[in-house]
């Protein structure tokens, strides 16, 4: 299952750093893309296998993984902003039953999925 991703600029954009890309010659919507950036003391870590709708985020606290989402069988990522928020959004098909996925880098990091939020 492919996921449908933002432009490579708006990725770039929000996580305000350049991917470390698995294959160079090779666009990103069949790509594997990890992406690596820091909000203060806290490391912000996202792995996107958009062919397969495979998404890691992992938030880094000092050093420390506080928190790690697996995402599996993703449908869409998209970007929310607005001018309070800047945030990525996971769906996933309506037969999964699962709730969206939110990471926020701006103005302070933030994750939630389902009723679960870090």
């Amino acid at each position: 299952m492919s996921c449908e991703i933002p432009p490579d600029h708006e990725l770039v954009a929000f996580f305000e750093a350049e991917p470390v890309v698995l294959h160079p010659d090779t666009p990103w919507a069949y790509n594997t893309l990890d992406f690596r950036t820091l909000r203060g003391d806290i490391e912000v870590r996202c792995h996107i296998v958009s062919s397969y709708g495979d998404i890691t985020t992992c938030l880094i606290l000092s050093g420390r993984e506080i928190a790690k989402f697996e995402l599996r069988g993703a449908e869409a990522l998209r970007l929310v902003v607005n001018q309070d928020q800047e945030a990525l959004v996971v769906s996933f098909p309506q037969a999964l039953r699962l709730d969206n996925f939110a990471l926020q880098l701006k103005p302070r990091v933030w994750a939630a999925w389902g009723n679960r939020t870090f």
